[in-house]
């Protein structure tokens, strides 16, 4: 979506969902400590996971495993393939550290957050250690999406965690019961294959939901767009490899800082047909340049067979052939 060459996209979406009105009007009740507010938000997409999981017990389905735990497994190869070198880490690379100490760090903070993520999901306690591993784990996904080992690993900012300690406190329980499912981190099958990787935030029953920790109480389009591109991914794919499963009929998005949930039928955009037009247009879309490069190796294959033929008929000479076919 936000891809310079995509442009042509997000006119379509534009032209064929335009943005609804949006009326939510309340305060900011957790106001930003935070200095990172991107770790912070991830951080917070985590802690969310864990307390639904705990309210959530018999409807809870979630992924095998994080993101962080993909990110965990392909950092420590990482280190270890350095053997105690010297390497430079952030994201201007201006830190220096032994890859075998930051390897060290890494693996006691990895066990100490499963550690207290079990005991939550028994207890519901929420606790400065239990916000300190969400941190970690948003450290561990900035590396999975972006390759960038964050040189903050051995500090927490006290703040941070006074900051996702408030905004958890601000969840209202029940907007967020699933009666029949409460898929955490849903992917989309096929249709996340097709863009090479996508991942929502979370499914309760059939309203999809995007967790966004901002100050600003508005719908953006950008915001819109991303919830409507995973509806239409699920439409492919189904949910969690499960290409029957498109319960998807609401979509929305939970604004942390103000504590609010708001949610719009996808029936407010058009009916199925209009969704499944657009699902076979953005297949269509997404697949053209795989067109384009088979079309060219098409084009080189017929090129060698000519001027096999030519050659082997000795109509014209190699040399000939070659300067008239342009090679």
């Amino acid at each position: 979506m936000k891809d310079k060459h995509s442009q042509e996209l997000r006119d379509k979406l534009k032209t064929e969902f335009p943005r609804p009105s949006f009326g939510l009007k309340t305060w900011i009740k957790a106001p930003l400590f935070a200095n990172d507010c991107r770790i912070v938000g991830t951080a917070f997409d985590y802690l969310m996971r864990f307390h639904l999981q705990f309210i959530n017990p018999e409807t809870f389905i979630q992924r095998e495993n994080w993101v962080a735990d993909i990110a965990f497994t392909r950092l420590t190869n990482y280190l270890s393939g350095k053997k105690g070198m010297e390497i430079a880490i952030g994201s201007k690379k201006d830190k220096i550290v032994n890859a075998n100490l930051l390897k060290s760090i890494i693996a006691k903070q990895y066990k100490e957050a499963k550690k207290n993520y079990l005991k939550y999901i028994g207890n519901g306690q929420i606790t400065d250690e239990l916000a300190k591993n969400a941190l970690f784990l948003a450290k561990l996904d900035v590396y999975y999406r972006k390759a960038i080992i964050d040189k903050n690993f051995d500090f927490y900012d006290p703040w941070d965690i006074v900051d996702l300690k408030g905004l958890i406190k601000l969840v209202d329980n029940n907007q967020f019961l699933a009666a029949k499912q409460c898929y955490l981190n849903p992917t989309f099958g096929k249709g996340s294959s097709l863009v090479s990787g996508a991942d929502a935030d979370l499914i309760i029953d059939n309203t999809l939901i995007e967790i966004k920790t901002t100050g600003d109480l508005k719908l953006n389009r950008k915001d819109l767009n991303q919830l409507l591109g995973y509806y239409i991914l699920s439409l492919i794919g189904g949910v969690n490899g499960k290409p029957k499963d498109k319960t998807i009929e609401n979509i929305g998005i939970y604004f942390s800082r103000h504590g609010i949930l708001w949610t719009i039928p996808l029936s407010k955009f058009g009916n199925k047909q209009k969704f499944n037009n657009f699902k076979k247009w953005f297949v269509e879309y997404v697949e053209r340049p795989k067109k384009i490069m088979l079309s060219q190796e098409q084009i080189e294959l017929r090129r060698s067979e000519i001027r096999a033929l030519m050659i082997s008929q000795k109509v014209w000479s190699q040399e000939e052939i070659e300067d008239w076919m342009g090679f």
